[in-house]
C-alpha cells in the first residue's frame, strides 16, 4: 500500500484548502500570525496557489490583509493573461466566498501545525546541510534562532503595536464594514451604521418597543445588498429572552407586509393577502436567509454563554455580521460577582459584551430599561438609564429612544445619538415615524438642525442671524439634557 504524501496540503483535499484560504481572508488576523510560515507552494490547487502568493505578496507590501475585492484587482494585475484565466480566476474566488465556515477553529489549528510542522523539516534539513558542508557554530547558530521563531509561531491573543506601522490599513476603509440601521439619518452620522467590532446601546423606558426596533434594525441589515455582502445581506443573530419565536416571526411579517401584528389574524382576507405578499417578496428570502433567532431564559445565560453559541452556529456554518441580544436585564451576572454592587456587576458584564464584539468581529446592538424619570421625557438621556452608567460609559455608541403618550398616538418618537466615538454625535431626531406594529421606523420626514440652516439659503443677514440664534438655544437646550 502506497504512503500518502504529506509534504503538500494535497492530502488533505481540495475541500480544505479552500476553506483554509477562506479562513486567510475572513480571518485576517489568523493570517497576520502564521503568516511568516505559510508556504503558497504546499497548495496544490493552482488557483489557491496563486491567490495565497498574491496575499503574501500584497501583505508586504502594505501590512494589511487584502479582501476578495483587493485579491481580485491584484490577481487582474498579476496573474491573468486571457480570458480563461479570468474566468478561472473568478469562479474561484467567488467559491471561495461562499465557502462555509463551519468548522473554521479546527480548519485554521490543521494548517498552522502542517505549516510549522513544513519549517521545522525544512530548517532542520538546511541545518544539517549546513553542519557537514562544514559551516562555522556561528553560522550554525542562526538555524537554532530560526526553529525557535518557528516554534514560537501561534495565534496571539494580544498583541503590541507602535502608530505608524499599518498606516495603509489604517487609513483605508476596506477592512471597516458598517451594519446600516435603516434609519437613515441615523447611519449617516454613524458612517453607514453600527461597525462591526462595536457594542451600540439603545436606552428607552418600559414598553418603548425595543423588540421592535431591534426587529426593524436586523430585517434592514439583512436585506441590505453591497459589495461588504457580496450583494447578499448581512447576517443577524436575534437573542430573545422574553419573548417566543412566534412573536419574532409574526414581527417580521408585518415588517415585510405592513400588517400590525394584532391585525395579521383579524379575519381570512388580511391574513391571505399577507400570505400572498410574504410568498412574493424578495425580502422575505433575505430574511429568511440571513436571520436565526434563538430564545433562552431569561437570567440564566452569561456573556460567556453567548459567546460559546455564537462559536456554535459559526462553527456550524451561519457567521453572523451583527448580534441582537433583547435586552441587558435578561443577561445572567457573571460567576463570582454576586457580592459586587450593581455598578460594578453591570459594568464586568458590558466589558464582556465589548470584548465579545472585538473578538467575534460582529456588531452588538443590546437595549436596556430607562429608569423611572425616562417613562415621561421628552429626551431621554444617558442619566435615565437604569442600573449602572458604566454601560454608557462601556459602549461605543449609545442611542435613546423617547415616546410620550402624544407621540404614541400619532406613531411618532424621538430618537437621539448620545454617544458616538466614532464621530459626530449628540444629534436628535424629534417625530420620527415609529410604527411599533409593523417594526418600520422613517426618519424621512424629519428636520435636524442642519437642515433648517440650509432651507432659508435666501434669507436676508438679518434673518439669518434670527435663525442662528434660535437653533443655538434649541442645540443649548438639547445639551443641557446630555449634562
Amino acid at each position: 500500500m502506497a504512503k500518502i504524501e504529506k509534504r503538500t496540503l494535497g492530502f488533505l483535499g481540495a475541500d480544505y484548502q479552500y476553506r483554509l484560504v477562506s479562513s486567510f481572508v475572513e480571518d485576517g488576523k489568523f493570517f497576520k500570525d502564521i503568516y511568516s510560515v505559510v508556504e503558497q507552494n504546499a497548495f496544490t490547487e493552482p488557483c489557491l496557489r496563486g491567490i495565497v502568493g498574491v496575499m503574501k505578496d500584497y501583505y508586504d507590501a502594505t501590512g494589511s490583509v487584502p479582501s476578495y475585492e483587493m485579491i481580485n484587482i491584484k490577481v487582474r494585475e498579476k496573474l491573468v493573461h486571457n480570458d480563461d484565466d479570468l474566468q478561472y480566476y473568478n469562479e474561484t474566488i467567488e467559491k471561495l466566498r461562499k465557502t462555509t465556515c463551519e468548522g473554521r477553529g479546527q480548519i485554521e489549528e490543521l494548517g498552522l501545525e502542517f505549516f510549522k510542522q513544513q519549517e521545522i523539516i525544512r530548517c532542520a534539513n538546511e541545518m544539517v546541510q549546513s553542519v557537514v558542508a562544514g559551516a562555522t557554530m556561528e553560522e550554525v547558530s542562526k538555524y537554532s534562532q530560526e526553529m525557535s521563531d518557528i516554534f514560537s509561531v501561534r495565534r496571539h491573543e494580544d498583541s503590541m503595536t507602535t502608530p505608524f506601522e499599518s498606516v495603509e490599513e489604517d487609513l483605508s476603509e476596506e477592512h471597516t464594514v458598517h451594519i446600516p440601521t435603516g434609519v437613515s439619518k441615523l447611519d449617516t452620522v454613524l458612517g453607514g451604521g453600527l461597525e462591526k467590532g462595536k457594542l451600540g446601546l439603545i436606552i428607552g423606558p418600559t414598553g418603548f418597543g425595543k423588540t421592535s426596533m431591534t426587529t426593524c434594525y436586523a430585517a434592514n441589515a439583512a436585506t441590505y445588498l453591497c459589495e461588504a455582502n457580496n450583494y447578499e445581506g448581512f447576517k443577524g443573530l436575534q437573542i430573545i429572552f422574553e419573548d417566543t419565536h412566534r412573536d419574532i416571526h409574526r414581527k417580521y411579517f408585518s415588517k415585510i407586509s405592513q400588517v400590525e401584528t394584532a391585525d395579521l389574524n383579524k379575519d381570512e382576507e388580511t391574513t391571505n393577502k399577507v400570505r400572498q405578499i410574504l410568498a412574493n417578496s424578495k425580502d422575505k428570502e433575505l430574511i429568511n436567509s440571513n436571520i436565526r433567532i434563538v430564545r433562552f431564559l431569561s437570567g440564566e445565560k452569561t456573556v460567556a454563554d453567548i459567546k460559546n453559541y455564537i462559536l456554535k452556529v459559526t462553527n456550524e456554518g451561519f457567521k453572523p455580521d451583527f448580534v441582537v441580544i433583547d435586552y441587558f436585564e435578561c443577561i445572567a451576572p457573571e460567576p463570582g460577582t454576586g457580592k459586587l454592587d450593581v455598578t460594578e456587576r453591570e459594568g464586568r458584564t458590558m466589558r464582556k459584551l465589548e470584548n465579545l464584539a472585538a473578538e467575534l468581529d460582529i456588531a452588538i446592538w443590546i437595549p436596556c430599561q430607562g429608569n423611572r424619570d425616562s417613562i415621561m421625557s421628552e429626551i431621554v438621556t444617558t442619566d435615565k438609564m437604569g442600573g449602572s452608567i458604566k454601560k454608557g460609559q462601556i459602549s461605543h455608541v449609545i442611542i435613546s429612544i423617547s415616546r410620550t403618550p402624544e407621540q404614541k398616538k400619532e406613531y411618532r418618537a424621538t430618537i437621539s445619538l448620545l454617544k458616538n466615538r466614532g464621530g459626530r454625535d449628540t444629534i436628535n431626531l424629534e417625530g420620527v415615524y415609529f410604527n411599533n406594529g409593523t417594526c418600520t421606523i422613517d426618519c424621512s420626514d424629519v428636520v435636524e438642525f442642519d437642515d433648517i440652516l440650509e432651507y432659508n439659503e435666501f434669507a436676508t443677514e438679518k434673518e439669518k442671524q434670527i435663525q442662528q440664534e434660535m437653533i443655538r438655544d434649541a442645540r443649548r437646550s438639547f445639551n443641557l439634557h446630555n449634562e
